[in-house]
């Protein structure tokens, strides 16, 4: 260990230390004496280092001040003046990860980075954002990420606008967030987590400057901070930084802060809430039921572990009996749970979606009566077990998609330290693991549940219910209050709004001195990598079959991923492959039952999936290979359990289970009804592209167009389920054959031996088939230029077409173009000035691009950005410093710590895509001496992406009614 309890380390002691063996890491608990700052230090050889600096925040209101704050700390500082230094820092920094984070009970700003100066600067300016920010001076920054009146002329509408403000309108569209805010209230009434901490729209309005920046003075001090630091770095130095230029300038002092428990109820409660839909959908299941139990506020880890257990194995698994008890009495589409751990009482959920008003006592009954039965009489233990190794599986395997594992770590432990518990606990999970295998056979479970559930009246039965016109209602209820304090404003006050409505405007739209940019420190163009990462992998045969191995140390965990060609499909059955990959898995084969699926791949395997996938040619975007994708997971000793479970699942389906395969098709579609809008963004920009591009257009029967076909099949279920189930049968029989598959296997020595052993039980029972014909699918062409009608109080505006199709080519500074065009052009027109909670654009190698904004209050207005921006790359000029620094940011993605799936996940992408390493080398030297003059050379191209003549928009039914003229097909989201 580095120090000694009770040593002092430039202002900190030393409080605790320990070895953490689950994360490979000396632990270091200290206190900054002169602050009373906290500090935790995970000492360990990871170079991707991460900071954070969390504060308590506990609100009394949902004006949203602690998410407002958020936004507002980065825009700008005492030793940074610029208007947004964030933003600086995403244009130019080689950052693995940058953000902030508001929970109900928290603020969290969390840096983390590869390269040592720039993980220095990164706490640097995050540091001075968070302890002297501009905005507790300049009420100009609340106006434009909170919230202002709006108005033009004096004949012009009184509107409201903000970018947290349109940011909580888009968030609180969706049932789903209605519904957990109906029951926070009801089951917190007495404490913080009662209200709304990112902002109700509606309470928004009524925050004031000087409550917002009482709000700063009171939560923002050292005294009731939480600072993180993770990884191989310097620790003296950092220390001394840390100390010397900040926490050294305060005295610690009382900070009251405190999360207080609720007190439990002596009976359950009751309530109902609604939610908006559209005038074309139908009201009828469309209600959502709810349970919400609130549980100890000293939960050990242990138990927080085994609710999880208990959540999976009674819900989430297939053959779950609570789930089955509630699908079986015909009271809902779907069943789900959750719980809800980064709150100082934990909160479980079992909820139902496609269901009545009428539904919610029996809900209520059957949930008690099953839970009250399954405490009695117990818990399946092979369920139990199964559900158990997965959770281990998952903690040991610790793969998080390449983002820095040590910000997931300390994130983790917020959920012990925020609430003064021991934080280091939070890690531990072996002695846990063997306390609940223990416990299986000790009754430990149903203690579990007889103590949290059926002896804790602390709880909350929600009905949600639809209600047509409602968001309309509140629109016009907003417009009418509005224009009712409009009225009453004397000329000089009206005079007053437009005033600073225009300030603001101008502010907006104003630059940062060249002197104001040069505070934030910046790396040089020497700093980059200049080389591009090889992912090879070795081509053999094995058994007459394309045999791909990557060759990679994956700690004895052998992943195997299987790739059917979909060419021999015909065009009117690649629906049918979407619903397959949907029903496999969850339906009976020969062998063996869906329940002994589930309880098997959680015993022996670390997950199966199932997925159609696509994979675009390099440049042609007519080219693509159309693919099944297998993904399998499991300890290198259980390759063989693995193989053979695949093999049941790919050979020996059954889906002549007519009751088990309407249940899945309900269960999906409530799935998609409950995420239509919150995925918007997603939706469109696949319809979009699905206008000019192929490949697009295949991938999009997954998308928007699978969803209609889900609502038929759903419809005509009763009439055609015969005709369903041959299709999948016909479908399955075309996919999963020799002649198709492609076997790719990542790992070492062992695990290629492993596949080599047991490979037998996977492909002895699969068809030859034909061979793969190389012929494309002719879809139905689609209308162009849709409007989808939602419920929702936002728009997701796109645009967008390919270049290539006007003689254009791909070349690297089309990468830096789409960190200017984020992060500059848009992020000023569309997220500022128009008040939208973000922008994003892609220009893909094959021409596919577009532009889509994100929770956007406009509509019109964001396609005429969208047509502006040519002039604006046309006219672009910056200095050579500022130039820099979009490169730095555009390098920043090959920071990214890729694991080895993902690394031969890339091999794969190379090897259909057509793209060479000499190719992915070029473009990134052509990143790296990207100059200004590269990207106003881009200006002609991005004029034929803007007015090319495709854009599609998914939003409120009011904004998209009303521009309905730009349209050639207004079309429901949701039937």
């Amino acid at each position: 260990m580095k120090w000694n309890i009770n040593d002092v380390i430039h202002g900190f002691k030393v409080k605790k230390m320990e070895y953490i063996h689950e994360v490979v890491s000396d632990a270091y608990e200290l206190e900054h004496i002169q602050s009373g700052a906290k500090l935790l230090y995970l000492d360990n050889s990871d170079d991707n280092k991460v900071f954070y600096i969390c504060f308590r925040t506990t609100p009394d209101n949902s004006k949203g001040t602690p998410h407002i704050m958020e936004h507002s700390t980065l825009c700008g500082s005492r030793k940074f003046p610029l208007k947004e230094p964030f933003v600086e820092l995403i244009k130019g920094s080689l950052n693995t990860f940058l953000n902030a984070m508001t929970w109900p009970d928290k603020t969290m700003y969390p840096v983390a980075s590869r390269n040592n100066q720039d993980f220095h600067n990164l706490m640097d300016v995050y540091l001075d954002a968070v302890f002297y920010p501009n905005c507790i001076k300049d009420p100009q920054i609340l106006m434009q990420e909170g919230w202002h009146y709006e108005m033009e002329n004096k004949e012009g509408p009184l509107t409201y606008n903000g970018v947290v403000y349109n940011e909580m309108k888009g968030a609180l569209s969706s049932p789903e967030a209605l519904l957990q805010n109906v029951a926070m209230e009801a089951l917190f009434p007495d404490v913080t987590y009662a209200v709304e901490s990112g902002g109700d729209p509606e309470v928004i309005p009524s925050l004031s400057f000087k409550e917002f920046t009482e709000f700063h003075r009171k939560f923002y001090h050292p005294s009731n901070s939480y600072l993180y630091l993770y990884g191989d770095m310097d620790i003296e130095s950092t220390l001394q930084f840390i100390d010397e230029e900040y926490l050294s300038s305060f005295k610690k002092q009382v900070v009251d802060t405190e999360v207080k428990t609720q007190s439990t109820f002596s009976v359950r409660k009751e309530c109902v809430g609604k939610f908006g839909i559209t005038d074309e959908e139908n009201e009828t299941n469309k209600s959502i039921h709810a349970l919400f139990t609130a549980c100890d506020d000293h939960m050990s880890t242990a138990n927080l572990l085994a609710l999880k257990i208990l959540n999976y194995t009674l819900i989430d698994m297939e053959g779950a009996p609570l789930k089955k008890a509630l699908i079986d009495a015909g009271i809902c589409n779907d069943v789900s749970g959750a719980l809800e751990t980064s709150l100082k009482q934990p909160v479980w959920t079992i909820e139902i979606t496609g269901s009545n008003p009428d539904d919610k006592e029996k809900f209520a009954n059957i949930v008690d009566t099953t839970i009250r039965k399954l405490t009695l009489g117990g818990i399946d233990k092979e369920m139990l077990t199964a559900a158990l190794n997965r959770a281990e599986f998952i903690l040991r395997e610790s793969d998080f998609q390449g983002k820095p594992k040590g910000l997931y770590y300390g994130i983790h432990i917020m959920q012990m330290w925020l609430y003064d518990r021991e934080p280091l606990q939070a890690l531990r999970y072996e002695e846990n693991l063997k306390i609940l295998r223990n416990g299986i056979d000790e009754g430990y479970f149903e203690a579990l549940l007889l103590k949290y559930f059926v002896q804790n009246e602390h709880q909350v039965l929600v009905t949600m219910n639809p209600e047509k016109g409602l968001t309309e209602k509140k629109n016009f209820a907003i417009a009418e209050q509005l224009e009712d304090f409009k009225q009453s404003l004397s000329d000089e006050q009206l005079n007053h709004i437009i005033e600073t409505t225009k300030a603001l405007k101008v502010r907006q739209a104003s630059r940062d001195t060249e002197e104001a940019l040069k505070t934030i420190p910046l790396l040089s163009r020497t700093d980059l990598n200049k080389k591009i990462e090889i992912f090879t992998q070795t081509e053999s045969e094995i058994r007459g079959i394309t045999r791909l191995s990557y060759d990679d140390n994956t700690s004895g965990i052998t992943y195997l991923n299987l790739f059917f060609n979909l060419n021999n499909l015909d065009s009117s059955e690649v629906p049918y492959a979407y619903l397959l990959m949907m029903v496999l898995e969850s339906m009976n084969t020969v062998k063996y039952t869906y329940e002994d699926i589930t309880r098997i791949s959680n015993m022996y395997t670390g997950g199966l999936s199932f997925t159609v996938s696509c994979y675009g040619h390099k440049s042609n975007n007519e080219k693509y290979v159309p693919v099944v994708v297998v993904r399998g997971k499991s300890l290198t000793t259980n390759v063989d359990k693995m193989m053979e479970l695949l093999g049941q699942i790919l050979n020996h389906t059954d889906y002549r289970d007519t009751n088990r395969l309407k249940e899945l098709l309900m269960e999906e579609k409530a799935a998609w009804d409950m995420s239509l809008f919150e995925r918007g963004h997603s939706l469109v920009m696949q319809r979009l592209m699905s206008y000019y591009s192929k490949v697009a257009k295949f991938k999009e029967q997954g998308s928007l167009s699978y969803y209609y076909f889900l609502n038929e099949l759903v419809a005509t279920f009763d009439e055609n389920s015969s005709i369903i189930i041959d299709k999948l049968k016909q479908v399955a029989s075309k996919i999963f054959v020799k002649n198709n598959l492609t076997i790719q296997e990542v790992g070492g020595i062992e695990e290629r031996a492993a596949v080599s052993k047991h490979i037998h039980l996977l492909i002895d029972d699969m068809l030859e088939g034909v061979p793969c014909n190389s012929t494309y699918f002719v879809f139905e062409d689609s209308v162009v230029n849709e409007g989808f009608l939602s419920s929702g109080k936002v728009q997701y505006v796109a645009r967008g077409g390919n270049f290539r199709q006007h003689g254009f080519s791909y070349t690297g500074a089309l990468r830096v173009l789409e960190t200017i065009v984020r992060f500059d052009y848009l992020w000023k027109n569309v997220r500022v000035l128009g008040g939208a909670y973000g922008a994003f654009t892609q220009f893909a190698t094959n021409g596919d691009s577009f532009l889509c904004s994100y929770r956007d209050p406009n509509l019109s207005e964001t396609l005429n950005v969208y047509k502006n921006m040519p002039e604006y790359i046309k006219n672009f000029n910056v200095s050579e410093r500022e130039m820099t620094k979009y490169v730095i940011g555009t390098m920043a993605s090959s920071e990214v710590q890729l694991t080895p799936l993902m690394k031969a996940e890339r091999a794969m992408v190379m090897r259909y895509s057509g793209m060479t390493n000499e190719e992915r080398q070029h473009i990134r030297e052509e990143i790296i001496n990207c100059s200004v003059e590269d990207i106003r050379n881009t200006a002609d191209l991005v004029n034929c992406i803007v007015n090319a003549p495709y854009f599609c928009v998914l939003g409120s039914e009011e904004k998209i009614k009303a521009e309905h003229t730009l349209f050639n097909k207004v079309r429901s989201l949701r039937k």
